[in-house]
């Protein structure tokens, strides 16, 4: 998977590993330390201008949960946010939406839309910026 391996190597530019998740439940895919990280990228290529993940599969938001979210340009992953989950609470977001479907939980889901307007909000995800968040 070559977002895996670009995205290792953009952690170890800043003294971080990325380890493979060996149990638990299937949408946490990493460890970095005692931060868990579930991997999601945007073909930014193709009409695809958002991603949703199912609330089952990313389970109860929590400070050490992170959404690496990679960007896919000219067919390469080209840039990597680190969203730390309890973001995706903001109820007053144009980014992140939450998607509620009563009559079928598992149908439930967390949005996240990109857009040239949404990159300068996205910014302070990018790796660069939460570093700190992850070294604690």
């Amino acid at each position: 998977m070559k977002i895996k391996k670009i995205l290792v190597s953009e952690l170890k530019n800043f003294d971080l590993e990325l380890i493979p998740k060996q149990n638990g439940r299937e949408g946490v895919d990493f460890l970095i330390g005692e931060n868990q990280l579930y991997l999601q990228s945007i073909d930014l290529d193709t009409l695809q201008r958002n991603i949703k993940i199912k609330k089952q599969d990313l389970g109860e938001l929590k400070d050490n949960l992170f959404v690496a979210l990679v960007l896919v340009i000219d067919k390469e992953p080209k840039v990597f946010y680190l969203i730390p989950s309890k973001v995706l609470l903001q109820s007053n977001s144009k980014i992140f939406i939450e998607n509620n479907v009563s009559l079928m939980p598992s149908l439930s889901n967390w949005e996240i839309k990109v857009s040239t307007n949404n990159i300068p909000e996205l910014v302070k995800y990018t790796i660069e910026n939460m570093i700190d968040k992850l070294k604690v």
